[in-house]
């Protein structure tokens, strides 16, 4: 596998190229919900939704966080990473075999007819994406996020257009199914055709030892953040059936849009940069840091504005049918911005190598979590959302502890990057809160445009305070281009 010496996207290009493909797909996302809410019903958007969570355990085995170990390593070994392929291929191929046969298992569990067939067509997906593990792990150390980023892009429409077809046609819950099937399968044949690796049949253990530990303390952590994460759905679906579970899905979808749209492609380009620190804790640190800041910037006067801006927009976009996802959405609003805005924490840790001390804090977290969700869910949806954002708050300062004893920062800096965002996404909030009366029979296009201004002054205001610390945060992530070339070109 031959790497190009030619001139490298910077920093900022590759985060852009990878949240511009992210932020169209969810553009695209968005004005489809309208089409897909009105052929879709509360119950069948909730049974979906149980059978991703379910598939979702299978998935994050899929990978074992070797592709992330594989772009660690300084040199590239041909027979490590075809040994890391084949066994990847075999675990996929494993799970994949598991979900199918053990699908009447979880429907009679959660007595929801139906969640037995949407289970064993899904269950392909982990197979699917333990293929492509390692041709997008050669695609990221290669710095090719643009290309990837293009990938995404495509494979978003496509699926998004299976999901629109079906729907209209009258297919109900399996129109979502298919769109999830279409999008991995398009991306892992985007990622095949693009990436210069091509695996040859040789499986060496040796070359698998020294990812083992890092795979073992990745798997574990991914599985405690994926129940934690899915711990909700499922505790929703038992205890309040399929139409609940449907609006808390709708809810989940645009409350991710920060994750998916910013923070998770920016934590693919931060975790590089990182890794090529792994030997310097407080160039880690200031890393973290400086990336705390920016997505701080962005994500939370945002999401504040769409929390204000809910309960006018989301019945108008998606039917009166769906009104009540606005008040979920405004109540766990505050968890998912400070969930998105602090979960570069995870990329120091594993650029660290400090994978058992991650797992440990994972652990701890999920514990008090999924504590937290099991007293909330018996009380409804809405205590459930206002539950996660009083916990994400409490929790952040541990998080900050832990993320500290492998990568020292100031806590006082990385409090005050959040406080300023907060401050000014409380304040635009507290204007909408004003104006809502007179918001009543707007047009969704007027809704749109108001949406916007408002964001942009909450996110002037909560840039004014701290330009300095944010040109600082700016000039460090360039200032680390030469570094990350010259590394590059050495190898």
């Amino acid at each position: 596998m031959k790497r190009k010496s030619a001139s490298r996207p910077t920093f900022f290009a590759n985060v852009s190229a990878m949240a511009g493909g992210r932020v169209l797909s969810i553009v695209a996302q968005i004005l489809i919900l309208p089409i897909i809410a009105r052929y879709l019903t509360t119950s069948e958007f909730g049974a979906v939704a149980l059978a991703m969570g379910i598939v979702v355990l299978a998935q994050l085995l899929s990978d074992g966080g070797l592709g992330k170990s594989l772009v660690r390593r300084p040199d590239y070994v041909a027979e490590e990473w075809d040994s890391v392929f084949w066994l990847l291929a075999g675990i996929g191929t494993l799970l994949s075999a598991v979900l199918f046969m053990t699908a009447p298992l979880w429907e009679a569990l959660f007595a929801m007819p139906g969640l037995t067939e949407l289970i064993r067509v899904l269950s392909i997906i982990p197979m699917i994406q333990s293929l492509s593990a390692v041709f997008n792990a050669a695609l990221e150390r290669d710095d090719r996020f643009v290309l990837l980023g293009g990938l995404r892009i495509v494979s978003v429409i496509l699926s998004l257009g299976a999901a629109i077809g079906l729907a209209t046609n009258g297919f109900g819950a399996w129109s979502l199914v298919m769109q999830q099937i279409v999008l991995f399968t398009t991306l892992t044949i985007g990622a095949v055709i693009a990436s210069p690796f091509r695996p040859r049949l040789r499986l060496r253990p040796k070359w698998l030892r020294g990812h083992l530990r890092f795979a073992r303390d990745t798997v574990g952590t991914s599985l405690v953040f994926t129940l934690q994460r899915q711990a909700p759905i499922m505790m929703l679906g038992f205890v309040l059936g399929a139409g609940p579970l449907g609006l808390y899905s709708m809810a989940l979808r645009l409350l991710r849009l920060p994750e998916l749209g910013l923070a998770g492609p920016a934590s693919q380009v931060v975790f590089v940069r990182m890794a090529r620190r792994s030997s310097d804790p407080a160039g880690i640190g200031a890393l973290y840091l400086a990336a705390l800041r920016l997505l701080a910037l962005v994500i939370v006067p945002g999401m504040f504005c769409l929390a204000g801006f809910a309960p006018e927009l989301i019945p108008l976009l998606l039917t009166d049918r769906w009104g009540n996802v606005a008040l979920i959405f405004a109540l766990a609003a505050p968890a998912f911005a400070i969930e998105s805005t602090t979960s570069m924490a995870g990329m120091a840790f594993l650029a660290a190598g400090q994978t058992t001390l991650r797992l440990r804090m994972a652990t701890e977290r999920a514990i008090l979590q999924i504590a937290t969700i099991a007293i909330s869910v018996p009380f409804g949806i809405n205590a459930l959302a206002f539950a996660l954002s009083l916990f994400a708050i409490i929790y952040t300062p541990r998080l900050w502890w832990y993320a500290g004893r492998i990568a020292p920062f100031s806590r006082k800096k990385a409090l005050g990057a959040i406080a300023w965002p907060v401050l000014s996404g409380i304040f635009i909030w507290l204007i909408l809160a004003m104006l809502v009366s007179s918001l009543e029979n707007q047009t969704a296009v007027f809704l749109f445009v108001l949406a916007i201004g408002m964001a942009v002054i909450g996110w002037v205001l909560a840039a004014l305070p701290q330009l300095s610390e944010l040109r600082g945060a700016i000039a460090l992530f360039r200032k680390d281009e030469g570094t990350v070339a010259q590394v590059k070109d050495s190898t």
